[in-house]
């Protein structure tokens, strides 16, 4: 059918675990050989210790998204006190909070990607810095990088500290989905091997019309279509993002990259898809930006537009909203904004300045509240 290989397409996004940077297309004859890059003056880091903290604030504001979980118990992981956190959650849990004993699994499983991270050489990632940053964001680049350098140590160290109680984390877990908790069942999905028993959780959530579940569900029945695995259901890949983008910004994205492209059966509509990924935009969501500048919704929008949201969204950036993708981010709208302001006349690019600062009036709180970056 028309729309398998639409879903091939979509499954690519949808799967893709962090933003790549946009290049800019090779105009040089292959047999020609690219002229060697003059070096790199020294970057000198700025002090980003407190920016860094708010990266880290955002991260895990996100990765305990939909949870209730103490502010305080948040900072901490940013400062990498993770000993702190879940000494908090581990009381409340045992008490019966189904939204700490979730977060203990994610900071577990955080825990265990710091414990197993790899020390690196910071002057060598100084000084691979893309030279499409700025001098001064290259500065600050550089200052993050330092900033990690001090904070792995230290969050690694809080790890090993944490008391996670695993047998009790893992039973309150299963109970919970026994008793038919959608949260619960939803993450135990995640570490449930056999497919058969990992499906019947995820549709004991989806019936309770449970976002994270919702669109689970959707993005592994993309996977499997593009994988000739799957040909039922597909209807519902369209119905579940948008069910679960109510309240997932990513779920949004990946919704109108669906429905730009065709899925389910239906037509490709780049004209109804723009509304979901801009609504997305309106949200901060990172991977938004991206899309809109590679999918065909985002190709609908007038340049100047597009540049607009390009600027807000490296704004948005710059406050620490995106996390601890921050680099990689600042790359991807460097090379996004010298894309759209190469050749472009300077009353379209100061029209484009002008809108920028209007979407941040009008979207900005929304963007920092779903972003975790409210505060700083």
């Amino acid at each position: 059918m028309i729309y398998r290989k639409h879903l091939m397409l979509i499954g690519l996004t949808l799967c893709m675990g962090q933003v790549l940077a946009i290049e800019a297309p090779k105009t040089q004859a292959p047999e020609q050989q690219a002229p060697a890059e003059a070096p790199r003056p020294s970057i000198t880091p700025t002090d980003e210790t407190a920016f860094f903290t708010q990266l880290q604030r955002s991260t895990h504001w996100r990765n305990l998204r939909g949870l209730s979980v103490p502010a305080d118990a948040i900072q901490n992981l940013a400062e990498g006190r993770a000993d702190l956190a879940v000494a908090a959650l581990n009381g409340t849990a045992a008490q019966g909070s189904e939204d700490a004993n979730i977060a203990l699994v994610r900071i577990q499983h955080w825990c265990g990607r710091v414990g197993s991270a790899r020390p690196s050489n910071t002057q060598e990632q100084i000084a691979k810095l893309s030279p499409e940053l700025s001098e001064e964001r290259a500065a600050r680049a550089a200052g993050v990088l330092v900033a990690e350098a001090a904070f792995l140590p230290r969050a690694a160290e809080g790890c090993r500290a944490a008391k996670f109680d695993y047998g009790a984390i893992e039973d309150r877990l299963r109970d919970a989905a026994d008793a038919g908790k959608p949260a619960s069942a939803t993450e135990l999905a995640q570490f449930t091997r056999d497919p058969k028993k990992r499906d019947a959780l995820l549709e004991q959530a989806t019936k309770q019309q449970y976002a994270p579940a919702l669109y689970a569900v959707a993005t592994r029945r993309v996977v499997d279509v593009q994988r000739a695995e799957r040909t039922e259901d597909v209807a519902s890949i369209r119905l579940f993002l948008k069910q679960a983008g109510r309240t997932l910004p990513k779920a949004k994205v990946d919704l109108a990259n669906c429905v730009a492209l065709g899925c389910d059966g239906h037509p490709a509509n780049a004209a109804t898809a723009l509304a979901f990924g801009i609504d997305a935009a309106r949200d901060g969501e990172p991977s938004a930006f991206l899309s809109m500048m590679r999918m065909p919704w985002g190709r609908r929008l007038p340049r100047n537009q597009l540049l607009a949201w390009q600027y807000f969204g490296d704004r948005l950036n710059e406050a620490g909203c995106m996390g601890d993708t921050y680099i990689v981010q600042a790359v991807a709208f460097a090379q996004s904004i010298a894309l759209l302001t190469k050749g472009a006349q300077e009353t379209l690019i100061s029209q484009a300045q002008e809108e920028a600062e209007q979407l941040w009036r009008d979207n900005s709180g929304r963007a920092r509240k779903e972003q975790g970056c409210a505060s700083g």
